[in-house]
Formats: structure tokens, C-alpha cells, sequence
């Protein structure tokens, strides 16, 4: 088996942040699949979160995208740029569903069982993906939310954060923040837990981003160095 170095991995994902960044990158499952047989996976499991699903549309932007659509791409490229550079991942859901896992309790909330399915992972970290809105057009740019229940939550935030405005938004003047109880998951988390919102659906110009495949999967290889950069 290869043993491959952290620096090896994050020069790694630097590398298909460059490739996406010129449009020459074009990821392929096949390829992780192959790939990461050959790299130690580790204890950790990073689960990924894409929010909202099914009838739960989350956030509309000004076009009328749906935010569980954004969400669930930039998710699927996480996943794919995490398992090439040979992490352990499982997602919340896969295609556009609300989590009710077979023989669950359906009257339960989605959430719950959210927050269910990362707890049964015994050495979990959790990425949930998000979008922002607010009345304000003109507020844009990536910002994260951490669980305040451990402190690995926060380190996690500052390296994702600190990626992305380094290969995608140098003026972002965002900082991240603590959550509250209105953020169940992260509320009530016990394994290290982050919300990457991605970006303002309520902005014209990111709006029409966050729909670009290309800005999607920039996005999910930034979120991924910042998370090698951490674990």
C-alpha cells in the first residue's frame, strides 16, 4: 500500500484547484475510485451534508433556483475531490430526497435523522453545505458557521474559510460565526461540525455563479484543501 504524506495531499488538491480554476480539470468518479484504493483511509469519516431535499427547497435565489440543487452539486464534487485524495466520506443524501433512511421512523424530522446518521459514525467530521440569503442584494461571499461544542469546529471553519478567499474570493471581508440553537445540527453536534455557506442566492452576480458547474466544483476543491489543511 502507498502511504502518501499530508503535504503530498495538499499540493494535491492545490493542484485540481489550479486545474478547475483554467477549465481544464474535468473529475470523473471512475477516477476516485481507482485512486483512493491505493491511499490509506484513515479513522475519520467526513460527512457530508447537503442541505435541505425534496419538498424542503431551502433558499430561492432571484432567478428562482432552488438552493437544495447548488447544494447537492457542490456536495457530490466534495465527495469526489475528498475520496481522490483518500479520505472516508458518506453524504446525507444523494440525489434530491430528505433524509428518512430505510426502516427510520418517517414521523421523525429530517433533521433528526440527520443528525442521527453523523452520530453513527464513530469518529465523524461533519460538512454541511449551505447558501445564504438576506433582503440586502449587495451582500455576497462565502461564510462559515462552526459548532460550538468542541474546539476542533472552529479551527475546521477558519482553514475552509481561509481557502476559499484564497482561490476564489480574495475580497471577501466575511467572518465566520459561532452558531446558535437556530442551527440544529451544529447545535446540537458532538463531532466537529461546520456550515459552509457558499455564497448569497440573493446577489445577481453569485446567484449566476453558484449555477456555473465550473464555480461548483472550485468551490467543493477549496472547501477540500481547507479541510486536509485541518484533519
Amino acid at each position: 500500500m502507498i502511504y502518501i504524506k499530508r503535504t503530498y495531499l495538499i499540493a494535491l488538491c492545490a493542484v485540481l484547484v489550479a486545474a478547475a480554476t483554467f477549465g481544464i480539470f474535468r473529475y470523473q468518479k471512475e477516477q476516485a475510485a481507482v485512486v483512493s484504493r491505493d491511499i490509506p483511509m484513515g479513522d475519520i469519516t467526513i460527512v457530508i451534508d447537503p442541505g435541505h431535499g425534496g419538498k424542503d427547497a431551502g433558499t430561492v435565489g432571484v432567478d428562482g433556483t432552488e438552493e437544495k440543487e447548488i447544494n447537492l452539486s457542490i456536495a457530490l464534487a466534495l465527495r469526489d475531490y475528498l475520496a481522490v485524495c483518500g479520505y472516508r466520506t458518506a453524504m446525507t443524501r444523494t440525489d434530491d430526497t430528505e433524509l428518512y433512511p430505510e426502516n427510520s421512523d418517517r414521523s421523525r424530522s429530517d433533521l433528526y435523522n440527520r443528525l442521527d446518521f453523523v452520530n453513527s459514525f464513530p469518529n465523524a467530521v461533519l460538512v454541511s453545505i449551505h447558501q445564504n440569503h438576506f433582503e440586502d442584494e449587495r451582500e455576497w461571499g462565502t461564510q462559515v458557521w462552526y459548532s460550538a461544542n468542541t474546539p476542533e469546529s472552529k479551527a475546521i471553519a477558519a482553514a475552509v474559510l481561509t481557502c476559499v478567499k484564497k482561490y476564489l474570493q480574495p475580497a471577501n471581508t466575511r467572518e465566520n460565526k459561532q452558531s446558535d440553537s437556530s442551527y440544529y445540527l451544529l447545535y446540537k453536534a458532538t463531532a466537529p461540525s461546520v456550515m459552509v455557506e457558499c455564497g448569497f442566492m440573493s446577489n445577481r452576480e453569485e446567484n449566476a455563479r453558484l449555477q456555473s458547474e465550473e464555480y461548483q466544483t472550485e468551490m467543493a476543491c477549496a472547501i477540500a484543501l481547507g479541510l486536509i489543511e485541518e484533519l
